[in-house]
């Protein structure tokens, strides 16, 4: 199954210079593998999941729809492209579907489809446990009770 639609890949094109009504499975296979196996590094335990436009978050589904369209450009101006000195339009698209992947894989850019990590929706040095709360010190009535351990600070109290 293809991670992308025609529809998305048109988005990225001038209709009146270029349109796509199908999508090339051998083009979106090498493009599709290309960008999942850069998500992989970080978010490997998500990448083999996304199969299809159903399963791929959409963000994922843009860069490899301008990763796409940019090749697709490239093709159908491949003449006019090697005579000139700037970038086509398709490397542009390529570049910025890169710069939009090189962010999802440094967290500039979050994937709203995956809940956050416990690592990323707390800080590290919150107390989370039970020993830790204003109750638990409050009401240890056990003076042998060492689990706690000695309060060297606390918000509610004065010392």
């Amino acid at each position: 199954m293809a991670h992308i639609t025609a529809t998305q890949v048109q988005a990225w094109l001038e209709s009146t210079k270029l349109t796509v009504t199908t999508i090339d499975p051998s083009l979106e296979t090498q493009v599709s593998t290309e960008i999942l196996g850069k998500l992989a590094q970080t978010l490997s335990a998500y990448t083999p999941l996304w199969v299809d436009t159903s399963t791929t978050p959409e963000v994922v589904q843009q860069c490899i729809a301008m990763t796409y369209a940019g090749w697709i450009f490239d093709r159908a101006y491949s003449e006019v492209v090697s005579q000139s000195t700037t970038a086509s339009y398709g490397a542009q698209l390529r570049a910025w579907a890169m710069t939009l992947l090189n962010d999802i894989i440094t967290g500039g850019v979050f994937i709203n489809e995956i809940a956050p990590n416990s690592a990323a929706a707390e800080p590290a040095y919150y107390p989370n446990d039970a020993s830790s709360t204003s109750d638990a010190l409050a009401n240890n009535t056990d003076v042998d009770d060492n689990s706690l351990g000695p309060a060297m600070f606390g918000v509610s109290k004065v010392f």
